[in-house]
């Protein structure tokens, strides 16, 4: 502390040329840091530290270190690449080795490292020589040293293009495996669909598409609009004929939130379950066919008068819990209410009632580990909040979702709406 101090000073004093140099100091001392944060859960990994705590190592690390568990993910990926470790928990050679080296010696960072990772384990890194993918990593070690993660990744994937240049054997490159990855947007308005398709999968969508296809005159919209409420269009359909199988025991459906008297007035918008906002246009047209379940909520938005004594949620409770806590309801979550469980408090053989008081949502991870870690669930306020265990957070604080003010509901009851 008292190092840092004295640093701090000479940086006032020294002005905009002492500042650089204190600058490129700090991004040494960082780089030494998060190094050593690579050993420490490399090591934690081997040892199975996390599994005798009930949770999963990427799962610990994000809630130990307050990240997202996609950067839990990230870091416990780049560990594994540098310090690898045998199924019996015994160092191995680096699968990158000169890239560990120019991490090991502070000249590049975690990002660089997971720009290499992500093109040397791609495809078409899989389909040049030995020889030359090793080679390969030695050049994007040094170009690392170079340039930003963003330039190398650019770099990087031009090198390998230059290697496999005659690229997927004939019949390959129609890729086999269907992909499809849904994102709700970070702004509370939609989401956006990517992916790659099959050649019989894509037939079947395009030829689904296109018979449902607006014509170009009829509306003043883009193909790609056009494109997309016919697809839209399909999947209401398909949920209204209830051909789907049931999830979370319960027909699929779209689920609106919003005030009863907001819906009597026609005025206001709407969440959906997924996340995101629907305008007042919409929710009129969605609930001149729907089906609508009242739920009563006390002062602090938590459902009240529904359920009754059993050792499964009822459907309609299990509305209610998903109505409250929007999904999974473990800090840092997003899970839907699609892929979520409902877990009771006191468990019910230990006296646990199956009332709103007792139950929360939770993913599968997290119901899992609940049940093996050292976490509490407890409800205050009506609402559910988790107390870490020790060895996360040695004081304890409890933690709870944030209400997201879009999705607050307002007025004493809910509705929701079925498609």
């Amino acid at each position: 502390m008292h190092f840092m101090a004295a640093l701090c000073a000479l940086e006032v004093s020294e002005g905009g040329a002492g500042r650089i140099d204190a600058v490129k100091f700090h991004r040494l001392v960082q780089r030494r840091s998060r190094y050593q944060m690579l050993v420490l859960v490399a090591g934690l990994d081997r040892e199975g530290a996390f599994a005798e705590r009930g949770t999963r190592t990427a799962d610990g690390v994000a809630d130990l270190l307050g990240l997202s568990q996609r950067d839990g993910r990230r870091l416990v990926s780049v560990a594994a690449s540098v310090f690898p470790t045998s199924l019996a928990g015994e160092p191995l050679e680096p699968k990158l080795p000169a890239t560990a080296m120019a991490l090991g010696a502070f000249e590049i960072d975690q990002a660089h490292v997971e720009v290499i990772d992500r093109v040397l384990n791609s495809d078409a890194a899989g389909r040049i020589d030995p020889v030359d993918w090793a080679s390969l990593e030695v050049q994007l070690a040094d170009l690392a040293r170079l340039h930003g993660p963003d330039s190398l990744a650019r770099q990087a994937w031009g090198l390998l293009e230059l290697l496999d240049q005659d690229g997927a054997p004939p019949g390959e490159d129609d890729p086999q495996v269907n992909e499809l990855h849904l994102a709700k947007s970070r702004h509370g308005v939609g989401g956006k669909i990517k992916g790659q398709l099959d050649s019989a999968t894509y037939e079947t969508v395009a030829r689904a598409i296109g018979a449902i296809l607006k014509p170009a005159a009829d509306e003043n919209k883009s193909l790609g609009q056009r494109q997309a409420d016919a697809l839209g269009e399909i999947c209401a359909h398909t949920l209204d004929e209830g051909r789907l199988p049931t999830q979370g025991g319960e027909r699929p459906h779209v689920a609106i939130t919003m005030g009863l008297e907001a819906l009597k007035a026609g005025l206001r918008g709407a969440s959906l379950e997924l996340g995101g906002h629907i305008g007042p246009g919409e929710v009129r047209r969605l609930s001149c066919d729907a089906q609508i379940t009242p739920i009563v909520l006390g002062a602090q938005s938590e459902p009240l008068d529904v359920g009754r004594e059993k050792r499964c949620a009822t459907s309609a409770q299990r509305r209610a819990v998903a109505v409250r806590d929007g999904g999974c309801a473990h800090p840092g979550c997003d899970r839907p209410p699609s892929s979520c469980e409902v877990h009771h408090i006191v468990h019910w053989v230990h006296q646990g009632e199956t009332k709103l008081h007792n139950l929360v949502m939770l993913c599968w991870t997290h119901h899992r580990m609940v049940h093996q870690s050292d976490w509490e669930v407890r409800m205050r306020d009506g609402l559910p909040e988790f107390i870490p265990p020790k060895w996360i957070d040695y004081s304890q604080v409890p933690r709870r979702r944030p209400r997201n003010s879009v999705w607050k509901p307002s007025g004493n009851a809910l509705s929701r709406i079925r498609r």
